[in-house]
């Protein structure tokens, strides 16, 4: 069995090298390729140590854009893999658990499972991903994108996540409708967990606009794009496709968040910033 593990990280390099040494001692008798891959971390300091690729991305183009560059890099270094592990840089996993091994057995229960994730409680950001304490894995419409775990199969056929979301909002939705159509279906883990830092580290250090900026730029593309693509009832399209079961009241909970506007910032231009910090070379803070 051959896993290949997508670790992100934009400016943390203390949370991303804590979540490495974590994952790189799961599932000991597994064939892992892990790819630490920074989405634009301001060198050298906001690197991990344990990173394997940097690129460029300037403006950020959010989590699963770094993701999807990873997982072109784990499929060119290393060839095809038999699941694909994408872990973000801003979680921990209680001391002592092996979560890849649980997960891996949950898909082991049902091929027809496309993806799977540890549970988490924070319900205010995740509807359906609390543990359900009698069950070992349930069925959810979507699954948070904190540490979802992939069958190969699915990858090599339908893909990853649509690169056309600049900013992750909306990405997961889709793709939680895609895969449902095709007749997969998505799962929470119950007997594994994380801890999320929800204090944006995911987001590093976003040069030139706010986190706020960001969250309302990726509201704003999110609520369009998907009328735009699936129609005004798209969140009740989104939920037919689910079989008997599985609640789909998070997609109009989805569409009532990114719906909802956030007031707008002022931002300065990026030929404003450039020319600032000529200035205050040339001249000092004189000017």
């Amino acid at each position: 069995m051959k896993i290949a593990i997508i670790i992100m990280n934009r400016d943390r390099a203390d949370l991303a090298d804590a979540v490495f040494e974590q994952v790189s001692a799961m599932a000991p008798e597994v064939q892992k390729s892990i790819v630490l891959i920074e989405a634009g971390s301001k060198r050298p300091e906001g690197c991990a140590k344990n990173m394997t690729h940097w690129f460029e991305d300037e403006p950020y183009r959010g989590r699963y854009h770094a993701f999807d560059r990873g997982l072109q890099i784990a499929r060119e270094e290393h060839g095809d893999h038999d699941f694909y592990w994408f872990v973000c840089n801003d979680i921990t996993f209680p001391e002592g658990e092996d979560t890849l091994t649980e997960l891996l057995d949950c898909m082991a229960e049902n091929p027809q499972m496309a993806l799977i994730g540890p549970s988490e409680s924070n319900q205010e950001w995740y509807p359906g991903a609390a543990s359900q304490e009698a069950l070992r894995w349930h069925k959810a419409a979507t699954v948070h994108g904190l540490a979802q775990l992939i069958r190969g199969e699915v990858i090599h056929d339908i893909g990853y996540m649509n690169p056309a979301f600049h900013y992750s909002q909306g990405a997961g939705a889709e793709y939680a409708y895609k895969l449902y159509r095709a007749g997969w279906f998505l799962a929470y883990s119950d007997r594994c967990s994380l801890t999320h830092d929800t204090s944006g580290s995911t987001y590093g250090k976003v040069t030139a606009i706010s986190r706020h900026e960001y969250q309302r730029r990726a509201n704003e593309f999110a609520a369009s794009y998907m009328i735009d693509n699936y129609g005004d009832d798209w969140d009740k399209v989104f939920a037919d496709s689910l079989p008997e079961g599985v609640d789909g009241s998070v997609f109009a909970w989805h569409r009532s968040v990114w719906e909802t506007p956030l007031a707008e910032e002022k931002v300065t231009p990026a030929w404003k910033i450039a020319a600032s910090r000529i200035r205050k070379r040339i001249f000092g803070n004189s000017q």
